[in-house]
């Protein structure tokens, strides 16, 4: 009889030892999901700024269009950018450049760029 009693004290820690050992498993797994979460949500609003640096870089361009400052004929080449952003605030967070693609269908393209992170308006009048 004593020998069954101390073969069974040695065994509560052996379950206690894997009880935890699962708990453990369970917790890291959760954390890294919570971090590939967090990562994707920051690569999203990097992206959403990307866009809309590229929306303003398509607002100015049909901002110069209307007022007559800026002619569709006045760019030859199509891989120099005809505007690029020369605003302090977007300088420090990223940059747009608006691109003439196309000289018969009228057709521009507005790149944004935000932490290596880029979007493109296309444009057409």
């Amino acid at each position: 009889m004593k020998y069954i009693k101390k073969k069974l004290k040695g065994n509560a820690l052996i379950l206690t030892m894997f009880i935890m050992a699962g708990m453990i498993i369970v917790a890291s797994s959760g954390s890294y999901l919570a971090i590939i979460a967090i990562r994707s949500g920051s690569i999203q609003a990097q992206s959403t700024k990307a866009y809309f640096i590229a929306e303003s870089g398509a607002e100015r361009l049909l901002y110069e269009l209307r007022k007559g400052i800026y002619s569709p004929e006045s760019t030859p080449d199509h891989s120099v950018p005809i505007f690029q952003n020369q605003t302090g605030d977007l300088e420090s967070d990223g940059n747009y450049e608006v691109y003439h693609t196309e000289d018969y269908n009228l057709i521009w393209l507005s790149t944004g760029e935000y932490n290596n992170t880029k979007r493109g308006v296309e444009i057409e009048v």
